[in-house]
This record gives C-alpha cells, structure tokens and sequence, in this order.
C-alpha cells in the first residue's frame, strides 16, 4: 500500500509530537508499506533528534514563520560587551514579544487556532505531491492545516482513504481558546475535515468521546505510545545511585495548565521547618519552554532547583532514566479528562518512579500512572507531597527504594509498533 503521512512535526524536530508520525512511518515501511512523509523543512540544530529516516521518502518543504527569528539581536547573549542593536531590530523583538503574548494566550499563528501560518505553507506543500500516487492518506495535527491536504485530494476527485488525527482537540480545545470571531468557520472546517475523512483517531478515549459528540465519521484511539527501541541503550547500564532524592520534569510548561507549584510549596515548607536540606532533594527541569524560575523565587528553593534547557533526545532520556522520580504535571478539569500525552508514555516504560501533580487518578493519565503501579497521583495535596518527601529521604538515607513494581502488562499494549499495526488494520 502507499501511504502519504501529512505532519508539521517530524524529525530531526526535537519533539515529543515528532514521534507519533515518525512512528507509523517506521513501522509501516518494515511491514513493507510504500510510505512518503510530507513536512516542513527543519532546521539543523544539535539538539535534534538522530533516527533513521532512510525506510522511507521524505519530503521536506520549505518555509519561513514571520517573526520567528530576528538576527543579530539573541545571538551571542553570554558575551560581557553590550549588545548594539538598531532601531529596525529592537522593533521586531518588540513586534516578536507581542505576537509570542498573543499567541500563548490565543494559540492563533503559531499554535493550533485559525488564523495560522501553516495555512499558507500547505499551499506550497500540495505543490510537491500527486494526490493519484497513494492508496492512504494520513494527516496529523495540531496545526490544523494539515488537514487541508485531505480536503484538497478530496476535491480533486481522490477515493483513497483518509485517516484524520487529532493529537489534542482543535475547537475543543481547553488551553486555546482563539479567537470568538473566527469561531464559526472553524466549527464549518473541521466539520468539512471529519465529514471527507473516513476515519478520525485520536489518543485518548474521552477526547474521541469529545469527537464523536460533534461527528458521525468513525473515532478511534491510537494512542501515542513508546518505542522500545528508542531506550536500548538505557537498560546496558544500571540506574544511577544518586545521593540526593532527583525529581525531573520535561517537556513544555503550558501555563497555568501544568503546575507544579504544590511540590514546590511542600519542599518550601519543609525547608522553613528545617526537616529536609538540599542535600536532600534536587529538582530538574528541562525543556526549551520549561523554566519555572518565577515559581522558584516565589517558594524561596533556588538551592534545590536546576534549569538545564533543551536537551538533546538522549541525554533527556538518560535524565529519565537515571533520576529516582519524574514530575508528571496535568490540568484535572471535570470537562477535560482524556489528556495521554506523549512524554507520559516514556515516563512510563523507562522512569523508576512518577510522581503526579494536578491530577489525581480520576483522570485518564492518573488511572493509567496507578494502575500500572507507575506513581503516586498527588493532585494539589501539599501534605500527601510531604509526607511522600520526608519518606523517600528516610529511604535514601537507608539505603532503601522506593518498593514498587511496575506492572508492564498493563503498559505494553502502548507499544508504537502495536498502535500502529492497530491503525493499519482500522482501514
């Protein structure tokens, strides 16, 4: 079968959302598939991700965000000389400020509302494709643009099928909103990309239930996953013995969704009391939008606190890895239960230990955390967070572990390779 995979995300992008389509397109070429990725061109970067692409065409397509770069004015930021910058550069990290303001608070542009920049890449991207070359069409948003290839095979007269995939839900959406005006139209488009879609997935079943309330084309879970192979090279070596208790969150802040203000308090109010040091307890966060400084200074914990910024892929694993918990953070909302992001799977398969805060295990990401035996879900209780502290810090201080065993049946059925076997046989 030949199939078109349609991502803004992809590697070498250094992204968690680079890695769902990477994955059916890894595992359907060695099932013997003929697949063609279509893409934005990506930057060289060295903290980009290194997996094989050679199984497959791959198709990158040029294109320039406005705004996204203002030469001259970032570089060279840890040089001690002051910075000359001109009047036309400073206007455009003003320019640059106020967009990124907007943005976050809208997600238009750059994020997943209408209007957004990819609208006019996809332009350029039906350009580099022939929509009679392929039996299967599969596209992946957020942006929702992406989409708009269907629609235009569609219109064209193209009877493949088409899959389209959700990775969190468009005029759903709880963290953003956009715009009132454009409302509308959104509603119209998406109802035009499920009606000429003949199978929508998604990764969680409360968001497909969300889905299926607003559509009548068939919903499906594929849930993002983890790929073994990614984390071979891990499990040559045993886990650090650390001499402090680590906790290590990464991925991206989305504020005020994750928030890990109620750890921070309960190490605060054990530090004021004098029951823990930081000797005791170190706290990473990595990620390229993940620094939660301000938190930080609020809580008074700079000694127990480290900003390491974006890390390459496999020193984020070993991170992982090698710390004694992860820091899951989620936003728990009576109308938003079926948040399964990416990152949780790896947490799942390679961290010793996950600690929950936000959500407690109402939500579909706390259901899975404990069931399988993975973590303690703490929601916003700082006193269950101290007393989990002061315990854990015994332990070490003991020589003991955590005394947890993961129960992998109940993980291993989020393989990549058997959710995209899965999505496969959905067609």
């Amino acid at each position: 079968m030949k199939i078109l995979i349609v991502s803004y995300y992809f590697p070498p992008q250094n992204s968690i959302a680079s890695l769902r389509p990477y994955s059916w397109a890894k595992w359907w070429s060695r099932a013997g598939h003929d697949v063609t990725v279509l893409t934005i061109e990506k930057k060289i970067l060295k903290n980009n991700l290194n997996l094989d692409c050679s199984m497959f065409k791959l198709i990158e397509v040029p294109f320039q965000v406005p705004f996204q770069s203002v030469n001259g004015v970032v570089e060279n930021c840890n040089n001690s000389k002051p910075i000359k910058t001109t009047f036309k550069q400073r206007f455009l990290l003003f320019t640059k400020s106020i967009c990124s303001i907007f943005v976050n608070k809208t997600g238009c542009f750059l994020a997943c509302r209408f209007p957004c920049w990819t609208d006019l890449w996809i332009k350029k991207a039906l350009k580099y494709i022939n929509n009679n070359d392929f039996d299967l069409l599969v596209t992946t948003g957020w942006p929702y643009a992406v989409h708009r290839v269907g629609l235009d095979f569609r219109k064209k007269g193209w009877k493949g099928k088409w899959i389209c995939d959700w990775r969190d839900l468009w005029t759903q959406n709880h963290m953003f909103p956009g715009i009132k005006v454009f409302h509308p139209y959104e509603r119209y488009l998406e109802n035009k990309f499920h009606k000429n879609a003949n199978i929508i997935t998604t990764v969680s079943e409360p968001l497909a239930d969300s889905l299926r309330s607003i559509t009548n084309t068939p919903v499906n879970v594929i849930y993002n996953g983890y790929d073994e192979e990614d984390f071979s090279f891990l499990f040559e070596k045993e886990r650090n013995n650390n001499d402090k208790f680590i906790i290590s969150y990464l991925g991206t802040i989305y504020r005020p969704f994750r928030n890990p203000e109620p750890l921070f308090k309960a190490i605060a109010d054990l530090d004021n009391k004098g029951l823990i040091s930081a000797n005791d307890i170190k706290i990473n966060f990595a990620g390229g939008q993940a620094d939660v400084m301000d938190y930080v200074n609020k809580y008074g914990i700079n000694d127990y606190y480290e900003y390491l910024g974006m890390l390459p892929r496999e020193e984020s694993l070993k991170l992982q890895y090698n710390s004694d918990a992860v820091l899951f953070l989620e936003y728990e909302n009576p109308e938003v239960k079926g948040i399964l992001t990416g990152k949780l799977f790896e947490y799942l398969f390679i961290s010793k230990f996950i600690i929950a805060v936000g959500c407690s295990n109402k939500t579909a990401s706390g259901t899975l955390i404990e069931d399988s035996n993975s973590g303690i879900c703490f929601g916003h209780d700082v006193e269950k967070i101290k007393n989990f502290l002061l315990n854990v810090i015994s332990q070490k201080k003991t020589n003991t572990e955590i005394n947890k065993e993961k129960d992998f049946s109940k993980i291993e059925i989020y393989s990549r390779k058997v959710q995209a076997d899965k999505m496969i046989e959905l067609i």
